[in-house]
């Protein structure tokens, strides 16, 4: 069976619809609202305890975060680019197009600073001194990482707030609901 025709298929009815734009919604929410999280509370929280101190828990949310973001990306992207296929309604295109580029973002602006706070880490559990890692990082320059994280990763909550907007709107606004039939 053709792609087009089990979209079709699977569109075809109002229910489907709806339980795709719930998907679509509710997985970029979750996604918007754990961003806003690390950059609200979590970030805060990390930078008034001493650096070195901070870098096993940041790498424990690190790992985490990781583990549900992907996946919600993913289900934003297969849950609503089929109901912009059925409906035209743009918003369901731009939302997980918006979360679609927070990947490659991600990839481009952030990998570098997790790799680099991960061999940090792992350089700490080979038993070197409190205060410096077999990287060559202090407790400055750990701080200075933690900015330049928090900072690229508050980009990655506003493109997912963005999105958020964008499909909230597109869900629920009369003129959104109209303007693509």
């Amino acid at each position: 069976m053709p792609l087009q025709t089990f979209l079709q298929n699977v569109l075809a009815s109002p229910s489907s619809q709806t339980a795709l734009k719930t998907l679509t919604v509710g997985s970029i929410g979750i996604f918007a609202g754990q961003a806003l999280s690390y950059s609200t509370i979590i970030m805060p929280a990390l930078r008034t305890i001493p650096p070195l101190t901070a870098l096993p828990v940041w790498a424990k949310c690190y790992n985490t975060g990781k583990n549900i973001q992907v996946p919600l990306i993913l289900t934003s992207l297969f849950a609503g680019l089929p109901v912009y296929y059925k409906t035209k309604n743009a918003f369901f295109l731009m939302g997980p197009l918006v979360m679609g580029a927070i990947i490659p973002y991600t990839l481009a602006l952030i990998m570098p600073i997790n790799q680099t706070l991960l061999n940090i880490l792992d350089g700490n559990k080979g038993g070197k001194g409190k205060h410096s890692s077999n990287h060559g990082k202090g407790e400055g320059d750990l701080k200075e990482l933690y900015v330049q994280w928090d900072l690229l990763h508050f980009g990655r909550t506003v493109m997912s707030l963005a999105a958020f907007g964008l499909t909230l709107y597109g869900s629920f606004s009369r003129h959104a609901l109209t303007m693509f039939q």
